[in-house]
Protein backbone atom coordinates (compact mmCIF):
# COMPACT_ATOMS: atom_id res chain seq x y z
CA UNK A 1 0.00 0.00 0.00
CA UNK A 2 1.41 3.58 -0.95
CA UNK A 3 1.62 5.93 1.75
CA UNK A 4 1.81 9.33 -0.31
CA UNK A 5 2.45 11.12 3.13
CA UNK A 6 5.66 9.09 4.10
CA UNK A 7 8.62 11.38 4.68
CA UNK A 8 11.34 9.13 4.00
CA UNK A 9 10.35 9.60 0.52
CA UNK A 10 12.89 12.15 -1.40
CA UNK A 11 9.14 13.31 -3.11
CA UNK A 12 8.38 14.89 0.60
CA UNK A 13 11.82 16.07 1.15
CA UNK A 14 13.63 12.99 2.40
CA UNK A 15 17.13 11.56 1.11
CA UNK A 16 16.75 10.18 -2.38
CA UNK A 17 18.02 6.85 -3.00
CA UNK A 18 20.54 8.15 -5.36
CA UNK A 19 22.28 11.38 -6.41
CA UNK A 20 23.51 9.84 -9.70
CA UNK A 21 20.59 10.06 -11.87
CA UNK A 22 19.91 6.27 -13.42
CA UNK A 23 18.93 7.48 -17.19
CA UNK A 24 15.73 5.81 -18.79
CA UNK A 25 18.04 4.84 -21.85
CA UNK A 26 21.30 4.96 -22.93
CA UNK A 27 22.80 3.65 -26.36
CA UNK A 28 25.33 0.78 -26.13
CA UNK A 29 28.27 1.67 -27.72
CA UNK A 30 31.67 0.11 -27.46
CA UNK A 31 35.50 0.76 -29.05
CA UNK A 32 34.48 -1.62 -31.54
CA UNK A 33 31.77 1.00 -33.21
CA UNK A 34 33.67 3.94 -32.81
CA UNK A 35 36.56 2.36 -34.43
CA UNK A 36 34.54 1.49 -37.43
CA UNK A 37 32.84 4.64 -37.34
CA UNK A 38 36.38 6.17 -37.70
CA UNK A 39 37.86 4.18 -40.55
CA UNK A 40 34.56 4.46 -42.79
CA UNK A 41 34.79 7.79 -42.70
CA UNK A 42 38.18 7.79 -43.45
CA UNK A 43 37.71 5.69 -46.41
CA UNK A 44 35.63 9.09 -47.63
CA UNK A 45 32.90 6.68 -49.46
CA UNK A 46 30.55 8.23 -46.95
CA UNK A 47 26.95 8.48 -49.00
CA UNK A 48 24.13 6.02 -49.24
CA UNK A 49 24.11 2.99 -49.89
CA UNK A 50 28.10 2.29 -49.70
CA UNK A 51 30.00 -1.31 -49.36
CA UNK A 52 29.29 -1.45 -45.53
CA UNK A 53 25.72 -0.70 -45.92
CA UNK A 54 25.67 -3.73 -48.55
CA UNK A 55 27.53 -5.62 -46.11
CA UNK A 56 25.33 -5.00 -42.71
CA UNK A 57 22.26 -6.13 -45.32
CA UNK A 58 23.74 -9.29 -46.13
CA UNK A 59 24.50 -10.10 -42.07
CA UNK A 60 20.81 -8.89 -41.05
CA UNK A 61 19.96 -11.35 -43.53
CA UNK A 62 21.69 -14.13 -42.33
CA UNK A 63 21.13 -13.23 -38.69
CA UNK A 64 17.35 -13.29 -39.41
CA UNK A 65 17.00 -16.34 -42.37
CA UNK A 66 15.18 -13.75 -44.92
CA UNK A 67 15.75 -13.30 -48.59
CA UNK A 68 15.79 -9.51 -48.45
CA UNK A 69 16.88 -6.08 -46.51
CA UNK A 70 17.13 -2.97 -47.17
CA UNK A 71 18.86 -0.75 -45.20
CA UNK A 72 16.65 2.78 -44.82
CA UNK A 73 17.26 6.43 -43.26
CA UNK A 74 14.35 5.12 -40.24
CA UNK A 75 11.30 2.54 -40.13
CA UNK A 76 9.04 5.26 -40.72
CA UNK A 77 10.66 5.10 -44.16
CA UNK A 78 10.68 1.80 -43.90
CA UNK A 79 6.80 1.69 -43.78
CA UNK A 80 6.45 4.20 -46.05
CA UNK A 81 8.30 2.05 -48.61
CA UNK A 82 6.35 -1.01 -47.50
CA UNK A 83 3.01 0.72 -48.92
CA UNK A 84 4.56 2.65 -51.66
CA UNK A 85 5.61 -0.74 -53.73
CA UNK A 86 2.11 -2.00 -53.51
CA UNK A 87 0.63 0.90 -55.58
CA UNK A 88 -3.07 -0.02 -53.43
CA UNK A 89 -6.31 2.48 -54.59
CA UNK A 90 -6.35 5.94 -52.64
CA UNK A 91 -8.76 5.26 -50.19
CA UNK A 92 -8.26 1.64 -49.15
CA UNK A 93 -8.44 0.84 -45.72
CA UNK A 94 -5.04 -0.37 -43.64
CA UNK A 95 -6.13 -1.32 -39.95
CA UNK A 96 -3.41 -0.14 -37.87
CA UNK A 97 -2.98 -0.82 -34.00
CA UNK A 98 -4.67 2.33 -31.56
CA UNK A 99 -1.26 1.85 -29.15
CA UNK A 100 1.52 2.64 -31.21
CA UNK A 101 3.70 5.30 -32.64
CA UNK A 102 2.75 7.26 -35.25
CA UNK A 103 4.82 5.95 -37.82
CA UNK A 104 2.79 2.52 -38.20
CA UNK A 105 -0.15 4.97 -39.51
CA UNK A 106 1.81 7.31 -41.41
CA UNK A 107 3.14 4.57 -43.95
CA UNK A 108 -0.51 3.83 -45.19
CA UNK A 109 -1.86 7.69 -44.72
CA UNK A 110 1.32 9.09 -46.82
CA UNK A 111 0.56 6.55 -49.78
CA UNK A 112 -3.24 7.67 -49.70
CA UNK A 113 -5.22 5.26 -47.67
CA UNK A 114 -7.26 5.31 -44.80
CA UNK A 115 -6.18 3.80 -41.32
CA UNK A 116 -8.67 2.27 -39.08
CA UNK A 117 -7.95 1.69 -35.61
CA UNK A 118 -7.97 -1.72 -33.85
CA UNK A 119 -7.95 -1.44 -29.82
CA UNK A 120 -5.31 -3.04 -28.36
CA UNK A 121 -4.64 -6.01 -24.87
CA UNK A 122 -5.34 -3.71 -21.76
CA UNK A 123 -2.39 -5.89 -20.37
CA UNK A 124 0.46 -5.35 -23.06
CA UNK A 125 -0.53 -2.88 -25.88
CA UNK A 126 -0.22 -5.27 -28.92
CA UNK A 127 -3.01 -5.69 -31.16
CA UNK A 128 -6.24 -7.09 -29.43
CA UNK A 129 -6.35 -10.03 -32.42
CA UNK A 130 -10.30 -10.78 -31.67
CA UNK A 131 -11.12 -7.61 -32.90
CA UNK A 132 -9.27 -7.21 -35.99
CA UNK A 133 -12.46 -9.48 -38.37
CA UNK A 134 -15.08 -7.09 -37.11
CA UNK A 135 -13.01 -3.93 -38.80
CA UNK A 136 -12.69 -5.87 -42.09
CA UNK A 137 -14.53 -4.47 -44.85
CA UNK A 138 -14.66 -4.11 -48.87
CA UNK A 139 -11.88 -1.83 -49.03
CA UNK A 140 -9.53 -3.67 -46.10
CA UNK A 141 -5.80 -4.14 -48.24
CA UNK A 142 -4.06 -4.57 -44.82
CA UNK A 143 -2.67 -4.90 -41.65
CA UNK A 144 -0.03 -3.46 -39.41
CA UNK A 145 0.92 -5.31 -36.34
CA UNK A 146 3.36 -3.78 -33.65
CA UNK A 147 5.28 -5.67 -31.32
CA UNK A 148 5.21 -3.24 -28.62
CA UNK A 149 8.25 -3.03 -26.12
CA UNK A 150 9.86 -5.65 -27.99
CA UNK A 151 6.96 -8.36 -27.12
CA UNK A 152 5.95 -10.10 -30.46
CA UNK A 153 2.36 -9.63 -31.73
CA UNK A 154 0.10 -13.09 -32.04
CA UNK A 155 1.54 -13.52 -35.97
CA UNK A 156 -0.03 -16.57 -36.46
CA UNK A 157 -3.08 -15.86 -35.62
CA UNK A 158 -2.84 -12.46 -37.57
CA UNK A 159 -1.75 -14.39 -40.69
CA UNK A 160 -4.44 -16.37 -40.73
CA UNK A 161 -6.89 -13.68 -41.10
CA UNK A 162 -4.51 -11.97 -43.39
CA UNK A 163 -4.68 -14.88 -45.44
CA UNK A 164 -8.61 -15.67 -44.86
CA UNK A 165 -9.27 -11.93 -46.04
CA UNK A 166 -6.52 -11.43 -48.86
CA UNK A 167 -4.48 -8.90 -46.68
CA UNK A 168 -1.10 -7.67 -47.04
CA UNK A 169 0.78 -7.60 -43.35
CA UNK A 170 3.26 -5.03 -42.82
CA UNK A 171 4.99 -6.31 -39.62
CA UNK A 172 6.20 -2.77 -37.39
CA UNK A 173 9.12 -4.41 -36.02
CA UNK A 174 10.70 -1.23 -34.80
CA UNK A 175 11.29 -2.12 -31.08
CA UNK A 176 11.83 -5.93 -31.67
CA UNK A 177 14.79 -7.33 -33.15
CA UNK A 178 16.20 -10.14 -31.79
CA UNK A 179 12.98 -11.38 -30.03
CA UNK A 180 11.73 -15.02 -30.88
CA UNK A 181 8.05 -15.39 -31.53
CA UNK A 182 7.26 -19.41 -31.92
CA UNK A 183 11.00 -20.09 -32.47
CA UNK A 184 11.08 -17.74 -35.26
CA UNK A 185 12.55 -14.24 -35.05
CA UNK A 186 11.11 -11.11 -35.41
CA UNK A 187 11.49 -9.75 -38.67
CA UNK A 188 10.82 -12.84 -40.75
CA UNK A 189 6.88 -13.19 -40.16
CA UNK A 190 4.73 -11.20 -42.51
CA UNK A 191 4.69 -9.93 -46.08
CA UNK A 192 6.77 -7.27 -44.89
CA UNK A 193 9.15 -6.31 -41.54
CA UNK A 194 10.13 -2.80 -40.58
CA UNK A 195 13.20 -2.51 -37.82
CA UNK A 196 13.63 0.54 -36.32
CA UNK A 197 17.68 1.58 -35.65
CA UNK A 198 17.02 5.10 -33.86
CA UNK A 199 19.04 6.11 -31.16
CA UNK A 200 16.45 3.89 -28.50
CA UNK A 201 16.69 0.70 -30.05
CA UNK A 202 18.48 -2.32 -29.14
CA UNK A 203 20.72 -2.25 -31.91
CA UNK A 204 21.37 1.60 -32.84
CA UNK A 205 22.78 3.50 -36.21
CA UNK A 206 21.79 6.86 -34.73
CA UNK A 207 18.81 6.90 -37.21
CA UNK A 208 17.71 3.95 -39.39
CA UNK A 209 15.61 1.36 -40.14
CA UNK A 210 15.18 -1.89 -42.55
CA UNK A 211 12.57 -3.13 -44.39
CA UNK A 212 12.55 -6.99 -44.93
CA UNK A 213 10.68 -9.36 -46.79
CA UNK A 214 11.11 -12.76 -48.63
CA UNK A 215 8.78 -11.32 -51.32
CA UNK A 216 11.01 -11.23 -54.62
CA UNK A 217 8.63 -8.19 -56.44
CA UNK A 218 8.41 -6.33 -53.43
CA UNK A 219 12.13 -6.52 -53.44
CA UNK A 220 12.24 -5.25 -56.58
CA UNK A 221 10.41 -2.23 -56.74
CA UNK A 222 11.89 -1.26 -53.48
CA UNK A 223 15.26 -1.88 -54.76
CA UNK A 224 14.64 1.52 -57.27
CA UNK A 225 11.88 3.39 -55.02
CA UNK A 226 14.49 3.93 -52.14
CA UNK A 227 16.98 5.36 -54.59
CA UNK A 228 14.97 7.89 -55.95
CA UNK A 229 12.88 5.54 -58.25
CA UNK A 230 16.25 5.02 -60.19
CA UNK A 231 18.31 1.17 -61.02
CA UNK A 232 21.28 2.91 -58.95
CA UNK A 233 21.62 -0.73 -57.25
CA UNK A 234 23.01 -2.22 -60.65
CA UNK A 235 24.97 0.60 -61.62
CA UNK A 236 26.72 0.06 -57.55
CA UNK A 237 27.15 -3.51 -57.77
CA UNK A 238 28.14 -4.64 -61.27
CA UNK A 239 28.61 -0.79 -63.10
CA UNK A 240 27.33 -2.91 -66.26
CA UNK A 241 25.70 0.47 -67.25
CA UNK A 242 29.45 2.62 -68.01
CA UNK A 243 28.58 5.37 -65.88
CA UNK A 244 25.14 5.99 -65.73
CA UNK A 245 21.44 4.66 -64.55
CA UNK A 246 18.45 5.37 -65.67
CA UNK A 247 15.24 6.76 -64.01
CA UNK A 248 12.48 3.71 -63.88
CA UNK A 249 9.90 4.52 -61.22
CA UNK A 250 8.72 6.57 -58.49
CA UNK A 251 10.61 7.28 -55.68
CA UNK A 252 12.48 9.12 -52.83
CA UNK A 253 15.81 9.20 -50.92
CA UNK A 254 15.59 6.30 -48.11
CA UNK A 255 19.15 5.20 -48.50
CA UNK A 256 21.72 5.30 -45.43
CA UNK A 257 25.29 6.83 -45.13
CA UNK A 258 28.10 3.97 -45.77
CA UNK A 259 29.40 5.16 -42.51
CA UNK A 260 26.41 4.21 -40.46
CA UNK A 261 26.20 0.74 -42.53
CA UNK A 262 29.57 0.37 -40.69
CA UNK A 263 28.12 0.47 -37.24
CA UNK A 264 25.36 -1.30 -37.95
CA UNK A 265 28.09 -4.27 -38.34
CA UNK A 266 29.15 -3.25 -35.16
CA UNK A 267 25.93 -3.63 -33.41
CA UNK A 268 24.57 -6.67 -35.09
CA UNK A 269 27.93 -8.71 -34.20
CA UNK A 270 26.60 -7.94 -30.55
CA UNK A 271 23.14 -8.71 -30.93
CA UNK A 272 22.86 -11.65 -28.76
CA UNK A 273 24.81 -10.09 -26.00
CA UNK A 274 22.15 -6.80 -26.18
CA UNK A 275 19.57 -9.08 -26.13
CA UNK A 276 21.05 -11.54 -23.07
CA UNK A 277 22.29 -8.29 -21.28
CA UNK A 278 18.59 -7.00 -21.39
CA UNK A 279 17.00 -10.16 -20.38
CA UNK A 280 18.96 -10.83 -17.72
CA UNK A 281 18.27 -7.01 -15.87
CA UNK A 282 14.13 -7.74 -16.89
CA UNK A 283 14.29 -11.27 -15.04
CA UNK A 284 16.03 -9.87 -11.97
CA UNK A 285 13.59 -6.62 -11.70
CA UNK A 286 10.40 -9.67 -12.34
CA UNK A 287 11.84 -11.73 -9.25
CA UNK A 288 12.75 -8.08 -7.08
CA UNK A 289 9.36 -6.72 -7.39
CA UNK A 290 7.13 -9.23 -7.93
CA UNK A 291 4.46 -9.74 -4.82
CA UNK A 292 4.32 -5.48 -4.64
CA UNK A 293 1.24 -5.25 -4.17
CA UNK A 294 -0.50 -2.32 -6.93
CA UNK A 295 2.32 -3.02 -9.13
CA UNK A 296 2.10 -5.39 -12.32
CA UNK A 297 3.81 -6.71 -15.31
CA UNK A 298 3.33 -6.60 -19.03
CA UNK A 299 1.95 -9.88 -20.31
CA UNK A 300 4.24 -11.30 -22.44
CA UNK A 301 3.02 -13.34 -25.85
CA UNK A 302 2.52 -16.70 -25.37
CA UNK A 303 5.85 -18.98 -27.17
CA UNK A 304 7.44 -15.61 -27.61
CA UNK A 305 11.04 -14.55 -26.07
CA UNK A 306 11.06 -10.82 -25.71
CA UNK A 307 14.36 -8.23 -26.72
CA UNK A 308 12.90 -6.20 -23.58
CA UNK A 309 13.65 -3.43 -25.79
CA UNK A 310 11.14 -1.40 -22.71
CA UNK A 311 10.78 -2.60 -19.21
CA UNK A 312 7.36 -1.49 -18.10
CA UNK A 313 5.21 -1.87 -14.70
CA UNK A 314 1.27 -1.49 -14.34
CA UNK A 315 0.70 0.25 -11.90
CA UNK A 316 -2.74 2.06 -10.44
CA UNK A 317 -4.28 4.55 -12.96
CA UNK A 318 -4.72 7.22 -9.68
CA UNK A 319 -1.32 7.34 -8.52
CA UNK A 320 0.93 6.63 -11.85
CA UNK A 321 1.96 10.50 -12.19
CA UNK A 322 2.52 10.49 -8.58
CA UNK A 323 4.53 7.37 -8.61
CA UNK A 324 6.90 8.30 -12.05
CA UNK A 325 7.15 11.82 -10.10
CA UNK A 326 8.23 9.91 -6.94
CA UNK A 327 10.47 7.69 -8.71
CA UNK A 328 12.25 10.59 -10.74
CA UNK A 329 12.95 12.23 -6.97
CA UNK A 330 14.67 9.23 -5.73
CA UNK A 331 17.00 9.64 -8.63
CA UNK A 332 14.90 7.04 -11.00
CA UNK A 333 14.08 8.61 -14.29
CA UNK A 334 10.60 6.98 -15.31
CA UNK A 335 8.34 7.84 -17.92
CA UNK A 336 4.80 7.04 -19.45
CA UNK A 337 4.82 5.89 -22.91
CA UNK A 338 2.60 6.49 -26.29
CA UNK A 339 -0.51 7.80 -25.68
CA UNK A 340 -3.42 6.46 -27.83
CA UNK A 341 -3.69 7.24 -31.17
CA UNK A 342 -7.36 8.63 -31.15
CA UNK A 343 -6.19 10.75 -28.54
CA UNK A 344 -3.91 12.76 -30.47
CA UNK A 345 -4.52 15.94 -32.56
CA UNK A 346 -4.19 14.30 -35.87
CA UNK A 347 -5.89 11.70 -35.28
CA UNK A 348 -8.95 12.88 -33.43
CA UNK A 349 -12.31 11.78 -34.18
CA UNK A 350 -11.73 8.63 -35.44
CA UNK A 351 -12.00 6.52 -32.34
CA UNK A 352 -13.79 7.32 -28.84
CA UNK A 353 -12.54 6.11 -25.72
CA UNK A 354 -14.96 3.49 -25.00
CA UNK A 355 -13.97 2.09 -28.43
CA UNK A 356 -10.60 1.66 -27.29
CA UNK A 357 -11.09 0.85 -23.73
CA UNK A 358 -7.93 -1.44 -24.06
CA UNK A 359 -5.81 0.78 -25.31
CA UNK A 360 -7.13 3.73 -22.62
CA UNK A 361 -6.81 0.83 -19.41
CA UNK A 362 -3.21 -0.23 -20.77
CA UNK A 363 -1.74 3.66 -21.38
CA UNK A 364 -3.48 4.75 -17.80
CA UNK A 365 -1.63 2.06 -15.64
CA UNK A 366 1.83 2.17 -17.86
CA UNK A 367 5.13 3.12 -16.61
CA UNK A 368 8.75 2.67 -17.93
CA UNK A 369 11.72 1.72 -15.75
CA UNK A 370 15.00 1.79 -17.12
CA UNK A 371 16.48 -0.82 -18.95
CA UNK A 372 19.72 -0.72 -21.20
CA UNK A 373 23.19 -3.06 -21.34
CA UNK A 374 25.34 -0.65 -19.73
CA UNK A 375 23.01 -0.60 -16.38
CA UNK A 376 25.54 -1.65 -14.02
CA UNK A 377 24.61 -3.88 -10.90
CA UNK A 378 24.69 -0.48 -8.17
CA UNK A 379 22.26 1.33 -11.11
CA UNK A 380 19.97 -1.95 -11.02
CA UNK A 381 19.18 -2.30 -7.24
CA UNK A 382 18.94 1.54 -6.71
CA UNK A 383 16.19 0.99 -9.39
CA UNK A 384 14.52 -1.79 -7.33
CA UNK A 385 15.01 -0.03 -3.81
CA UNK A 386 13.13 2.64 -5.24
CA UNK A 387 10.77 1.44 -6.48
CA UNK A 388 10.36 -0.89 -3.21
CA UNK A 389 10.53 2.85 -0.68
CA UNK A 390 7.52 4.08 -3.01
CA UNK A 391 5.30 1.23 -2.82
CA UNK A 392 6.26 -0.08 0.64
Amino acid sequence: MINKQNNLLAINGGTPITKEKVLIHKPYLLEDDFKAVDETTRTTFISGNGPKCMEFEKKLADYLGVKHVFFTNSCTTALDLAFKAKNFPAGSEVIVPNFTYTSSALGPLLNNLKIVLCDVYPDNGNIDVSKIETLITNKTVAIVPVDYAGNPAEMDEINAIAKKHNLYVVHDTAQSIGAEYKNRKTGTLADVSTFSFHGTKNLTTGEGGALLTNDDEIAKRVTFMREKGTDKQSFLVDNKDRGFYEYVDIGSSFVQSNILGALGITQLNKIEEITQKRTQIAEYYKNELANIRGLDFIRITDNSKPNWHLFGILVSPEQRYWIMDALRAEGIMSNVHYTPLHRNKFYKGMATDKEMQGSMKFFSRLLRLPIYPSLTQNEVENVIKAARKIFS
